[in-house]
């Protein structure tokens, strides 16, 4: 009976119910991959949101930091202490950059050595918190204005190197008063870099945030203790691009200065034996090794000299050659080309005028 009831019915209806069937289970099918990537891409996007959220308040957090702290003072010489402008002239006298004419302006963290150490702590420790969400170029940008600091950190490592006779040491007072001196001296002298810093580091903060990449970095400046090219390359920009790398060894002369001035040493003034007799004061250890690397390094010299038919003399005996050229050991590593030694008689037009004028 059922049987002639099934065949009763027309063959368009079974059609339009096989019709039916496969547009359900189609639609079903559709519906649930659809269903599924949906909630991927909804778990995705806020997942998104979360990764957006975080590194927008960790980065506005550093920037913001950065920005409290690096708040500019500013000594004008025009209205203040008539000394101010020694500053630049120290920083001149060393070929050092000076940022302003007639201004002494410079971030208030190199006023005062204790401030610029609970800076620099707290400025590593904001970036170690918050490397989770950071942006890879805002980190690897992070790390190397770590780096830029961390040369202004080496300054009483570098003072403590500078060699004295033995009971001419710095007192605790005058290492205090040098170190606070270079550190002021320094932060104004590189006060437009660490502007620039800034604003590169502003920069590449908005980028991170509307050119999102969510995908994991291959590789990161945190990784292998920080040992790694990118690391490597951070090193040599800063070297290379940067005053406190390019300037370190004019940096280093201005440190010897400030402390054999306020020790009353005149280096220059010194004969061969009394330098000698300081140095052997001053660096007893090391003493024997340098003069045989001097003995060296004059033999050296003099092969050259030989070699080219020229004369290794002392800035004294200039006079002794009137009209011949010379140069000295610093213009010649330096790339400079050798001057003509004044003649007598223009030695004694000089003194005329001097003594005219």
């Amino acid at each position: 009976m059922l049987k002639d009831i099934i065949n009763s019915i027309p063959e368009f209806m079974w059609n339009n119910i096989f019709s039916v069937i496969n547009t359900l289970g189609c639609g079903l099918i559709v519906a649930f991959f659809t269903s599924t990537y949906l909630k991927k891409k909804e778990e995705r996007t806020r997942i998104a949101g979360v990764i957006v959220e975080k590194r927008i308040n960790s980065e506005q957090d550093i920037l913001h930091f950065l920005e409290a702290e690096l708040i500019k003072e500013e000594i004008n010489r025009d209205n203040s202490s008539k000394n101010d402008y020694l500053y630049d002239e120290l920083l001149e006298q060393f070929d050092l950059p000076v940022p302003y004419d007639g201004q002494m302006q410079y971030a208030a963290i190199f006023s005062d050595p204790y401030l610029f150490e609970d800076f620099f702590h707290e400025f590593e420790e904001k970036i170690m918190y918050h490397k989770l969400w950071l942006d890879t170029n805002v980190k690897e940008h992070l790390v190397f204005m770590q780096l830029y600091f961390a040369c202004f950190n080496t300054i009483p490592l570098m003072m403590k190197r500078i060699p004295l006779p033995k009971g001419q040491e710095l007192s605790d007072e005058e290492f205090a008063d040098i170190h606070g001196m270079l550190l002021l001296l320094l932060g104004h002298c590189c006060d437009k870099e660490i502007n620039s810093l800034m604003s590169e580091l502003d920069e590449k903060i908005v980028d991170s945030v509307y050119k999102l990449e969510l995908s994991r970095p291959k590789k990161s400046i945190m990784r292998d203790n920080m040992f790694n090219v990118d690391m490597e390359r951070c090193q040599k920009r800063l070297k290379k691009n940067t005053i406190p790398g390019k300037k370190l060894e004019n940096i280093t002369r201005l440190i010897f200065s400030l402390i054999y001035s306020i020790k009353g040493i005149d280096v220059d003034s010194l004969t061969q034996e009394e330098l000698d007799e300081f140095i052997k004061s001053s660096m007893p250890r090391d003493y024997d090794d340098m003069k045989a690397q001097l003995e060296e390094f004059k033999s050296g010299i003099q092969k050259i000299a030989e070699e080219h038919d020229c004369k290794v003399i002392h800035k004294d005996e200039l006079k002794k050659y009137p009209g011949m050229y010379s140069i000295s050991l610093k213009d010649a590593l330096e790339g400079k080309e050798p001057r003509k030694n004044p003649l007598d008689d223009d030695e004694d037009e000089v003194k005329d005028k001097e003594q005219s004028m």
